[in-house]
């Protein structure tokens, strides 16, 4: 089986959370991805934000972590294991879509809670977990 280690940051200001979206997903997401060779959980979720869409954030603490047994994107079967942090985004005013990110929003929390969006299990179980 196939494992991946995941991190990045859930952002939330004034009520609604910062989402990223690919050309390739049919969902909203964190940004985030996977944890290179040398690298510890808190740098990743640094250079993910930074890669994806210019961010610079400060890490409050960490979330609960997730474990999905498939690739929410392809249904492949595998273990990814997604590591979370809560985190204060200091450059709000600069970021920017940067590839593959093909759009960047703030989702308000309750409309989430709702289900008027589609989102990542992820955010679904960090919802339930009461972590956002």
């Amino acid at each position: 089986m196939k494992y991946i280690i995941a991190s990045g940051p859930v952002i939330i200001e004034q009520g609604n959370l910062l989402v990223v979206k690919e050309d390739k997903d049919n969902f909203y997401k964190l940004p985030g991805g996977t944890v290179e060779q040398g690298e510890d959980l808190e740098e990743t979720c640094h250079r993910e934000v930074k890669e994806e869409i210019g961010g610079e954030i400060d890490i409050i603490k960490a979330l609960s972590p997730d474990i999905l047994w498939k690739n929410p994107r392809t249904d492949e079967e595998m273990c990814v294991v997604l590591i979370h942090y809560l985190a204060e985004l200091k450059n709000k005013n600069e970021v920017a879509p940067l590839s593959p990110i093909k759009e960047i929003l703030w989702l308000d929390v309750e409309e989430i809670r709702s289900g008027k969006h589609k989102v990542s299990p992820n955010i679904q179980f960090l919802i339930d977990k009461g972590d956002i």
